[in-house]
């Protein structure tokens, strides 16, 4: 027996749901699911009561990222792929996405130290003009409070208090 299962919703791929029932039709002889446009399609093949579980698990469970509004169930007469055949095949195209992403984390790694190094020369730049003028501000203000006590010094002798 040979099974179209269709699953529509705003969110059913790119979450796993392919991977999510691969692993639920380990009792089929065929398996086949594909991201057609915003839907989720499914053949499947095997012995009818095999189907109508994986129907009714199917229907009743989902990935905890997916949001599905609706399961159609239908006749099919076309092939489908061994199950095993499948799960390579899968295995495969996973494989590919994971390098992929691990090529963009790696360039945004890259921009990332990139800009935290500039970040870190910026900060460098601006604890040394902190440390030049705090510099500039002692030795203006040991000028100073010399000339104050000089003063103070004068004033103290002028009215003979010294």
């Amino acid at each position: 027996m040979k099974t179209k299962i269709t699953i529509k919703g705003r969110r059913v791929q790119d979450i796993g749901y392919r991977l999510f029932l691969l692993s639920r039709a380990h009792n089929l002889k065929g398996f086949e699911a594909s991201n057609i446009e915003e839907d989720l399609i499914i053949l499947i093949e095997g012995e009818e009561e095999k189907i109508k579980q994986f129907i009714q698990t199917t229907k009743s469970e989902k990935p905890p990222l997916a949001e599905v509004s609706e399961v159609i169930v239908e006749g099919y007469d076309g092939e489908v792929m061994d199950v095993k055949a499948y799960r390579e095949q899968l295995s495969l195209e996973q494989l590919a996405k994971i390098v992929t992403v691990g090529v963009e984390i790696r360039d945004d790694i890259k921009t990332m130290l990139k800009k935290q190094d500039e970040t870190i020369a910026e900060i460098r730049a601006t604890r040394d003009e902190v440390r030049a003028l705090r510099e500039d501000l002692k030795q203006y203000m040991d000028k100073r409070f010399e000339r104050l006590e000089k003063e103070i010094a004068l004033i103290k002798q002028k009215i003979g208090l010294t």
